[in-house]
């Protein structure tokens, strides 16, 4: 309650920007739903914008229009939510496949125990160059993790 009547005060100075840390961590799923959807009843009118520093990648991927991913205080990348959540992808596959890949089709990759994760910028393109690999859709999480874990 006290996070919704300090999103709510901002609100009422009507204010053009936001700037939030962590507004939604230690909130329970129904009231961080709520503020989210607060926040995004604020920029609907395209005359406001929130900028939102966050852990928390579910709540990115349901307010966010861009996405900026920062490690150890340098820019990894800045890219459109979209273009993450539906061109990028992880191309999963055995030791043999992975030598097989072209270096410029790779983004990031991670050996796991049974498999190499690989991170892809166009998982549909990368399908049809890579008939036989397994290509997911990549979540901004998988995505964030695989930047900052993985080798380039």
């Amino acid at each position: 309650m006290k996070m919704k009547l300090a999103i709510s005060a901002a609100l009422s100075h009507h204010s053009r920007l936001l700037i939030l840390d962590e507004a939604t961590s230690g909130l329970d799923p129904v009231v961080r739903d709520d503020i989210l959807d607060m926040l995004l009843d604020f920029v609907q009118d395209e005359e406001h914008s929130i900028l939102v520093s966050s852990h928390i990648t579910s709540d990115l991927e349901k307010i966010a229009d861009y996405i900026v991913l920062i490690h150890k205080g340098k820019v990894v990348f800045s890219k459109p939510k979209d273009e993450l959540t539906e061109q990028y992808g992880i191309l999963k596959c055995g030791a043999s496949m992975f030598g097989a890949l072209e270096k410029s089709d790779i983004i990031v990759y991670r050996k796991m125990d049974y498999e190499w994760q690989v991170l892809v910028s166009d998982r549909q393109n990368m399908q049809q160059k890579y008939p036989d690999a397994l290509i997911i859709p990549a979540s901004i999480d998988e995505i964030m993790l695989l930047y900052v874990k993985g080798e380039k």
